[in-house]
């Protein structure tokens, strides 16, 4: 009797102690993850009152020719904060309906030079720095807790979800969404991109948060042993998902599937990292058959770079008739270097599937086309989204011409009928 009650007095020692040890170690990846989040979020803070500055050095000047770097500036920060916004733990509707708004700042400043009213992008940026000040005035206010210090990771989450929050996301995000349809009213192909965003297209049938658990464990056995919570999105959310928490030896994340279809909008997983490193080779090839056991078979590896930590992997949807890359459907996928493991995916864009239309292919002579000195080194079809937001079929090439004693290359993308220039950009 006396030996037994050793053994489980030991037994109930070694589970406290465990249990304390991984307490502890989520803790410190809470803290980690709190001060990265608040500084992510600081920053955005200090860009976006450079974005209104920039706002305002345009409205000095009558000809577009003035303003061109302001321009480009509230193009490139109005992007830096849009990737912020949706990196962040903020509330669904509100972080779409930012993103939306400073998306069409961005695009209305580089359209700027097609415009020939002057009086039109000055009474149109006038409405938007005003609208400006105001959205960094709510922004400062409920950001300020997690900013400052004030609140952890999870009384930051415990605030954000309940359902009387101390900040109204909701006015917040309907306020965003009215200055966007009073300042940038949508164009018809602006608003089937938005109803494609927002899958209010997905006719597919609406799944249980038991099936959804069951398609979690399916894709990633390795992790979801211990579900640690499963929430439904807030009403005011663009679409219906599961968020699904867990906690898995040193591993903390989550998954979000959508009601309709069961579909992974993303995926993120945290842990400490080792110092070995996997090949490069296998950590793809891991990548390819991970998309491939999951059922993404349309897929094909188009590019990657790395951190210190990890790979980021971009596959792209191949459409079967022209053999052409849809580049509006990607999954990106992040493997950790130390041991192979998928530690995210986002595949929100691959799931809102563009709707592609055949498209004639004219002739072309590019020895006419481009100048003598031009070199098409790669030539393929490709599907791509214009500046009025189509989706056209086109030549994806990429081509390089001796610039002084140097290789310049560049990806030069032409509407495959019309042979409009879509897109020239300078590789690296």
């Amino acid at each position: 009797m006396k030996k037994m009650m050793f053994v489980l007095a030991y037994a109930l020692v070694v589970v406290s102690v465990f249990a304390f040890s991984k307490a502890t170690e989520n803790n410190k990846l809470a803290i980690l993850l709190s001060n990265q989040y608040a500084q992510q979020m600081a920053d955005a803070s200090d860009k976006m009152g450079e974005l209104d500055s920039a706002v305002k050095q345009t409205l000095l000047f009558n000809h577009s020719e003035g303003s061109k770097k302001a321009r480009e500036d509230i193009w490139r920060l109005s992007s830096d904060i849009r990737r912020s916004v949706a990196s962040l733990p903020l509330d669904t509707a509100f972080s779409t309906s930012w993103m939306n708004y400073l998306g069409r700042i961005g695009n209305y400043a580089r359209e700027a030079d097609r415009s020939p009213d002057s009086e039109e992008y000055y009474k149109v940026m006038s409405q938007a720095s005003k609208n400006l000040g105001v959205m960094q005035d709510d922004w400062r206010l409920a950001t300020a807790g997690l900013i400052d210090g004030q609140y952890s990771m999870d009384e930051w989450n415990n605030r954000l979800n309940a359902s009387n929050p101390d900040v109204d996301w909701s006015n917040l995000g309907s306020s965003i969404k009215q200055y966007t349809e009073t300042d940038f009213p949508l164009t018809a192909s602006e608003s089937d991109a938005m109803k494609k965003r927002e899958l209010k297209d997905i006719d597919e049938a609406k799944v249980t948060q038991a099936e959804a658990v069951e398609r979690f464990k399916t894709i990633f056995p390795q992790v979801s042993n211990d579900v640690v919570g499963v929430e439904m999105s807030k009403p005011g959310s663009p679409y219906p998902f599961f968020h699904i928490r867990f906690a898995d030896g040193e591993s903390i994340g989550y998954i979000d599937i959508t009601e309709k279809g069961g579909h992974i909008l993303s995926y993120l997983s945290e842990r400490p990292f080792g110092k070995s490193s996997v090949p490069f080779e296998d950590l793809k090839m891991t990548a390819e058959e991970f998309l491939k056991a999951a059922g993404y078979k349309d897929l094909v590896y188009e590019e990657s770079r790395e951190n210190n930590t990890a790979w980021h992997f971009v596959f792209v949807r191949k459409e079967p008739f022209y053999d052409a890359k849809v580049f509006s459907d990607v999954i990106h996928l992040k493997l950790a270097k130390d041991t192979g493991d998928i530690i995210g995916l986002d595949a929100s864009e691959y799931i809102r599937k563009e709707k592609l239309h055949r498209q004639s292919i004219k002739k072309i002579d590019w020895k006419e086309f481009f100048h003598q000195d031009v070199q098409i080194v790669e030539d393929e079809l490709a599907y791509v989204e214009n500046e009025r937001l189509e989706q056209r079929l086109a030549h994806y090439l990429k081509v390089t011409r001796d610039e002084h004693g140097h290789t310049g290359t560049y990806n030069v993308i032409i509407d495959t009928e019309t042979l409009e220039v879509i897109k020239t950009e300078k590789l690296e």
